[in-house]
């Protein structure tokens, strides 16, 4: 397990982390604490669970939340505040829990045990990989796949596998769990979009994918149909 507490207040964020410390025990639970949503994104690094605090100065938490989803989409947010009217505005930004500060030893245990769960109950899938053992795999950590002359690579975070199914085979294994078709070569995990223009698709491992022009307005809605319902479950 791996959490990220970030807040501007040393007092806070210490408290926090003595909290979560004595919560997890002797549990493999690895913390890091941030000073600023600034410190948080330029290091850059994917957690299964981020404690955020909203109010914050240069950058607050929403601003924070929002541009770290774009890289790990598949990040537990909580929210921690002193404001209830802030926190409901983070159910926006896909936050799964909002926490009010002063009563966090009792409403935290059960945040963390739900994002626990949902961090555990993710759909899989087995890949009959070429002159290799089958393998399984967490379809959320699929990135995107494609075909180079006749070989179909599934990229799976930075690695990659070839495997022995043709891509429209997998287009409809994996037509209800957010993934489409945004060129005949690419099949892409909408999750893990970070950024696009007409022609090409950044994904969220740092691979750019084709984007054909004529499905470049189905993509944009099919994208924000998929980041309103995991916003909204």
């Amino acid at each position: 397990m791996k959490i990220a507490v970030v807040d501007d207040e040393k007092l806070w964020l210490k408290k926090i982390e003595k909290f979560l410390s004595a919560y997890y025990g002797d549990k493999k639970a690895s913390i890091l604490c941030y000073l600023s949503g600034k410190s948080f994104l330029d290091a850059n690094e994917e957690f299964d669970i981020v404690l955020m605090d909203i109010e914050m100065p240069v950058m607050d938490g929403f601003e924070a939340i929002e541009r770290y989803k774009t890289r790990f989409p598949d990040t537990i947010v909580i929210i921690l505040t002193t404001h209830d009217d802030l926190a409901k505005k983070g159910f926006i930004f896909e936050a799964f829990r909002y926490i009010d500060k002063p009563s966090m030893v009792s409403e935290l245990p059960e945040a963390l045990k739900s994002a626990e769960r949902k961090l555990n109950s993710g759909k899989t899938m087995v890949l009959k990989v070429i002159r290799a053992k089958d393998i399984t795999v967490k379809i959320k950590n699929i990135v995107y796949i494609e075909t180079i002359k006749r070989n179909v690579i599934v990229h799976i975070g930075q690695d990659a596998v070839t495997c022995d199914s043709a891509i429209s085979e997998m287009e409809r294994a994996l037509a209800d769990e957010g993934f489409y078709r945004v060129h005949r070569s690419f099949l892409i995990n909408l999750r893990c979009v970070d950024s696009f223009c007409k022609t090409d698709i950044k994904m969220n491992n740092g691979d750019m994918v084709m984007l054909s022009t004529r499905k470049f307005t189905e993509f944009k809605k099919r994208l924000m149909e998929y980041r309103y319902y995991l916003a909204n479950g």
